[in-house]
């Protein structure tokens, strides 16, 4: 089932959640434990109601937020709900381009600034990516860089929001059934 059609049966009928397992934990705060309503879809996930105020911070609060902004962070496997995190993916010809020249740059001049960068990646025309000789934005590398480079193929890593990473959360749906 995809996050779409997850949504929208979460509109129809009643589905709530439990929490099974939390960035590597299976023990959780009271206001995370039980079977949890999903009281609201939203843009960025849902809303689940909450059955204990037992360490919270605002004891008036009565839903927690569930964020599952892309369908690649979200898996439904029978029963059990997967949420992932953002994950990397390795730099494309054209990236490794582009952050190899700005390498490049900053051998020649070690104290290049942070907007010298960011200026380098905006104006910067890939010769192997683009073979009309176009600019395109490679902006965004300088705020997704993890300076991780992938064993398998030698270029690094960019953080890429639509590529599945490491498990996040894991529940187990109640109310599926018809």
């Amino acid at each position: 089932m995809t996050l779409t059609e997850f949504k929208r049966m979460a509109k129809e009928k009643i589905i709530a959640l439990e929490l099974l397992w939390r960035y590597g934990a299976t023990e959780f705060p009271p206001w995370l434990s039980g079977v949890r309503r999903i009281v609201a879809v939203r843009s960025y996930g849902f809303d689940l109601e909450i059955l204990s105020t037992e360490g919270l911070n605002d004891p008036s609060q009565k839903t927690s937020r569930l964020d599952v902004e892309r369908a690649a962070q979200f898996q439904l496997d029978g029963d059990i709900l997967s949420v992932y995190k953002s994950g990397c993916r390795p730099a494309t010809e054209a990236e490794q381009e582009a952050l190899d020249s700005l390498a490049q740059k900053v051998e020649e001049n070690p104290d290049i600034s942070y907007w010298a960068m960011q200026r380098h990646f905006w104006t910067f025309t890939s010769a192997k990516g683009r073979p009309s000789g176009r600019r395109s934005c490679y902006e965004y590398l300088l705020r997704n860089r993890r300076r991780k480079i992938d064993p398998d193929t030698g270029r690094e890593l960019i953080f890429d929001k639509n590529v599945r990473g490491e498990l996040a959360l894991q529940y187990k749906v109640h109310g599926l059934a018809a």
